[in-house]
């Protein structure tokens, strides 16, 4: 008697086969792209914001606050303020527009034309001090900030947007992280500002540094870092700028002349040791200079080394600058006190693109250094109202630099560089130094890639 199969038998074989023939036949392509980069499209609104004045700088007619922008013929009005306080403020091409002394800080918004290459800054004249006023960015980094008695940092986070938005701050000591739950998730309402006393919130001894993560909406990040030395009447602040991301190699840019501190902080946001090297920068050459020996940073720590005398005599010899470089990414700083007056430096990006920085009136130089292969820059200032006060096309070469002298009456430059990227910051003197690194410029806007199925 023969047996017969049952359907659901027949089911269970024919089934499976034919969905493996099927997929034999009619396979996806397995080409298939798994998605593109962003697409570059008109830039049609920018905001950069400005921190707000550094202690009882809104009560001296030294604090100024200064918009300009680089698109050509542009004339019209962009927004000053924060939250429901906010005010025109005309802007035209290459030409310095001055906003009225607020107590804290603003956000500059420019739509349509008025948004391409939308560039602010605030200083104040004594002592010297002077910041860039930077578009919101998920992710910032502070080396050699400070939260004890004789040097505390203070953070200011900026909302400009509407909505809540969210920080995530992460502080490393030379001992490892610091646990310090009031760091995380610290909520900054739409259209406002909070600062964070690190002095008040994680009081303790040494060099540390910041790691903040806007895990939602948008915020910009400044520091204010104030140094005391007790029983010898030397006190100061500056703003500390701040590094976009850790690398194995840090540039940076603004030796200030003269007797005084010179502390170098190098934090290792990695799990594993780094060695990092120190190097002297000057225009024409890079050198390791004699008696310093290699930094060693434990993982998710920091490290810090005095070269008061180092630094003191290669500035007489010429040196604008300092590249470290590390066996893994870190992130570097400089705090400089020299006579009396307090200025921070911080690693500079490379650049490719032109680039622009709003100044104070003044004395001032402009410091080129790390060209990645041979090429050129221009440098253009411009005057209050627009005139171009000089213009200089400087050759670049790997391993050289520049230091040009810029007209005192600048409160713009461009700096515009070919066939390679360099970094680049501006050292201003008088009443005490400042240094200002130029950063890279929004000017157009990006579209995500997005597809049904794309991962």
């Amino acid at each position: 008697m023969r047996r017969r199969f049952g359907a659901d038998v027949v089911l269970a074989v024919v089934l499976p086969l034919a969905c493996a023939a099927a997929l034999l036949v009619l396979q996806p392509d397995r080409d298939q792209p798994q998605g593109q980069p962003p697409v570059e499209t008109p830039l049609t609104s920018a905001s950069v914001v400005c921190p707000g004045p550094l202690p009882g700088a809104a009560d001296v007619l030294g604090d100024v606050l200064g918009v300009s922008t680089l698109g050509a013929d542009v004339d019209g009005d962009v927004q000053v303020g924060l939250g429901d306080a906010v005010t025109p403020l005309r802007v035209r091409s290459d030409r310095l527009s001055t906003a009225p002394a607020s107590t804290g800080p603003v956000v500059v918004t420019g739509a349509d034309d008025l948004a391409p290459g939308l560039v602010a800054g605030r200083s104040r004249s004594a002592p010297l001090a002077a910041v860039d006023c930077a578009p919101p960015v998920p992710d910032q980094w502070f080396t050699a900030v400070g939260a004890g008695a004789t040097h505390d940092s203070v953070v200011e986070l900026v909302n400009p947007n509407s909505g809540p938005a969210i920080a995530d701050i992460i502080v490393r000591s030379p001992t490892g992280i610091v646990d310090a739950p009031s760091l995380r998730g610290v909520s900054v309402p739409g259209g406002s500002s909070t600062t964070l006393d690190l002095g008040q919130i994680v009081p303790r001894q040494g060099e540390l540094s910041l790691e903040v993560h806007t895990s939602r909406g948008r915020l910009t990040v400044h520091v204010v870092d104030s140094y005391d030395e007790l029983g010898t009447g030397t006190r100061g602040e500056d703003w500390l700028p701040s590094q976009s991301a850790p690398d194995t190699s840090a540039m940076l840019l603004g030796l200030a002349a003269g007797v005084g501190e010179r502390r170098l902080v190098v934090a290792n946001p990695g799990p594993d040791e780094v060695r990092a090297t120190v190097q002297v920068v000057t225009a024409s050459s890079v050198f390791a200079p004699s008696g310093v020996e290699p930094i060693r940073i434990d993982p998710d720590s920091t490290a810090a080394i005095s070269l008061d005398d180092v630094l003191s005599q290669a500035v007489q010899d010429g040196a604008t600058g300092m590249l470290i470089e590390a066996t893994g990414p870190v992130t570097a700083a400089l705090r400089q006190v020299v006579d009396g007056d307090v200025s921070l430096l911080s690693a500079t990006p490379a650049l490719d693109e032109t680039t622009a920085a709003v100044l104070p009136a003044g004395p001032k130089r402009l410091l080129l250094g790390g060209p990645g292969a041979v090429g050129v820059a221009t440098v253009t200032s411009y005057s209050p109202k627009g005139k171009p006060l000089d213009e200089q096309r400087i050759e670049l070469n790997p391993g050289g630099g520049a230091d040009l002298t810029l007209p005192d009456a600048a409160t713009l430059v461009t700096v515009t560089p070919e066939r390679t990227s360099v970094h680049a910051a501006v050292l201003l003197t008088g009443t005490g130094t400042a240094a200002v690194p130029l950063r890279e410029l929004v000017l157009t806007g990006r579209v995500p890639d997005v597809r049904p199925g794309v991962p």
